[in-house]
């Protein structure tokens, strides 16, 4: 096999001054490559180091912002690298083959952890094609493809090729992603992508070293994270791979800006409308937020990110829609109320002051109505895009990131979050019974957690406690610790029977699901769950933000369990809302606790709960003349 790297080559380099390299692409199997390493810019050491060790390393003890073109590598880092969350052992690729590696270029050496170039007429040849620059490419870009035609030239028939950008340029201080082609008789034209990604055409950095050894049927090594390359589906063209590059940038770019816009002008609109006591108005813009998170996974329907201003443009497309939702909800009362009123005569205390019948009443739905409706929208979202195979998560606001590389498949923490709460709630104010709850949390549960469609350990250990506690709390059933760590334990038995199920699959489908029921087999999860606890832990403890997410959500638990006065008047109109904020509380707890960088889940879900719950509060003052019981606190044995 003949690997050669070229740091910092994108898509939009590939063309009419790169010959080589357009051929090579017009005829092989493409993909996006994630460099995503350790650092959060991957620079070329690093890029070389992650390539070598099929795991994410990192070249220095601190990032280096703008990246430098030096490929110097200290004493110490093989054991800092060893040390990390991701446990990298640096030249495991050269290890696996026992010495059997070829080497061309410092980068290449870099790889290999070598000192020298090492034996010749080894089954492996890796080569430094040069690094770009973040400015003036074109010299270096002529010479890459230089590099890439005379190795065309010289290998025979027989022998595969991998060309991977496997780093950001030098200068450049934002991620990106880059060039992945393969070519040879292994390789038929087509998209490529991996277990570790399952998405065509998205593969990463960590999956080359795997994909050498598994051409040649030799084993990977557990310290190797990444999956083997493969072909799946057609080949997308070179407009639609720059198109997912600019994607993944205008995504990154653009979350931080319209969360800190758009929910500080929701917030700003919603205390001038009380200021003015324009309570229905306030209700609107609060359903309006609710629903803005579900909204901006539809706007992915719509290339937004092609406009000269992405956030402008995803503006324009999630605000109307989450208005149109919102003024939908606002009126679904009245049709709850004509459909009751078919079914049970209507009495004067039952009408609103502006003549509508009120919904409901202590046990009915009352003023959540609105707020559960936007929450089914964007439940339905979700768990729609789920079984269809997530593609408005990808390269989303409130979804996952290719350059972050967390995930490219199924569903991230950042959704779950917004899953959890719109789910939880939207079930608490609509399902009265206990079947009719467990109803919902087979469908939520199953599609979260099968490997096919969310693929969630920890949103499915999250979301069987937070559902088993709203059916005792919607029932007037006794809450105990035994029924909820009963509970517990059967969402990690539907844990491990998803992942039992996953592992009958071919190993070349398997989730990490199936891989992690592998590594039991062969006694090597041990370490996969030190390195596991170790990040939840570090997260926790390392980080004073993180840290106060607990408490915060704790925080909000207890305003629930004991609200003041204008809270608790929203709980007397819909004693449900209540207990929807109830569960949502356990399950952003246990999940927080439960998954890799966990925060985004309480901090999402309260994104969607907090506008939703003032909608329901304002509603119930719009709406004063529902029945108030005495107030009762949850029933805790």
């Amino acid at each position: 096999m003949l690997v050669i790297g070229i740091a910092g080559l994108r898509w939009d380099d590939v063309g009419h001054d790169t010959p080589a390299l357009a051929r090579l692409a017009a005829t092989g199997a493409v993909g996006v490559l994630s460099v995503k390493a350790l650092p959060a810019v991957t620079c070329p050491a690093d890029g070389w180091l992650t390539l070598g060790a099929g795991a994410r390393a990192q070249a220095y003890g601190a990032e280096r912002e703008p990246c430098g073109g030096l490929l110097d590598l200290g004493p110490t880092d093989a054991a800092r690298n060893a040390r990390s969350r991701d446990g990298a052992s640096l030249g495991a690729l050269d290890t696996a083959l026992d010495g059997g590696v070829e080497v061309s270029g410092p980068g290449a050496e870099l790889a290999v952890v070598r000192s020298g170039p090492g034996p010749a007429d080894q089954p492996v040849v890796v080569v430094d094609g040069g690094t770009l620059r973040a400015v003036d490419r074109s010299a270096a870009l002529r010479t890459a493809d230089a590099v890439v035609a005379q190795a065309v030239a010289a290998r025979s028939a027989a022998v595969d090729l991998l060309v991977v950008g496997l780093s950001e340029a030098a200068g450049s201080d934002e991620p990106r992603l880059h060039v992945a082609i393969a070519t040879g008789p292994s390789f038929p034209r087509g998209a490529l992508t991996s277990s570790s990604t399952r998405r065509p055409p998205y593969v990463q950095l960590i999956d080359v070293a795997p994909t050498v050894l598994d051409r040649l049927a030799l084993p990977v090594p557990e310290v190797m994270d990444g999956q083997p390359w493969r072909v799946s589906g057609p080949a997308p063209s070179i407009t639609r791979l720059v198109d997912l590059d600019r994607k993944a940038g205008a995504q990154l770019a653009t979350t931080v800006p319209f969360i800190v816009v758009f929910f500080s002008a929701a917030v700003g609109l919603f205390a001038l409308a009380c200021w003015r006591r324009r309570a229905r108005l306030a209700e609107i813009i609060a359903l309006t937020a609710t629903g803005a998170l579900g909204a901006s996974y539809l706007a992915n329907l719509l290339p937004w990110w092609r406009a000269d201003s992405p956030l402008l443009a995803l503006l324009a497309v999630v605000v109307p829609l989450a208005l149109a939702v919102a003024l939908l909800a606002a009126r679904a009362p009245m049709i709850f109320a004509l459909w009751g009123a078919t079914r049970r005569p209507a009495s004067r205390d039952d009408e609103n002051q502006r003549g509508e019948p009120q919904v409901g009443g202590p046990a009915g739905p009352g003023s959540a109505v609105p707020a559960a409706l936007v929450c089914g929208f964007v439940a339905a979202v979700l768990l729609g895009d789920l079984l269809t195979g997530a593609a408005l998560q990808i390269s989303s606001i409130a979804g996952y990131s290719p350059l972050i590389a967390g995930r490219f498949a199924g569903i991230g923490n950042v959704a779950f979050g917004v899953l959890a709460a719109s789910v939880l709630l939207a079930t608490a104010v609509f399902a009265r019974r206990a079947v009719a709850v467990a109803a919902v949390a087979v469908v939520a549960v199953v599609v979260d957690g099968a490997p096919p469609w969310g693929s969630d350990v920890g949103g499915v250990l999250a979301l069987v406690p937070a559902f088993f506690l709203l059916a005792l709390l919607r029932t007037g059933r006794r809450v105990s610790i035994a029924r909820l760590a009963a509970a517990t334990l059967t969402g990690a038995a539907v844990v491990a029977a998803f992942a039992l199920a996953d592992w009958t699959r071919p190993a070349a489908q398997r989730t990490h699901l199936g891989r992690f029921v592998q590594d039991v087999a062969d006694g090597t999860a041990g370490e996969l769950l030190q390195r596991k606890a170790a990040a939840v832990f570090g997260l926790l403890f390392l980080s004073p933000v993180t840290a106060l997410l607990p408490l915060l959500v704790a925080a909000v638990v207890y305003l629930v369990a004991r609200p003041p006065a204008p809270l608790q008047a929203a709980f007397d109109a819909s004693p449900a809302w209540r207990h929807g904020l109830l569960a949502l509380g356990l399950a952003c707890l246990l999940g927080f606790g439960l998954n890799d960088s966990g925060a985004a889940i309480p901090a999402l879900a309260l994104c969607v709960a907090i506008p939703a719950t003032a909608a329901v509060a304002v509603r119930a003052r719009r709406h004063p003349g529902a029945p108030r019981p005495a107030r009762t606190a949850v029933p805790v044995a």
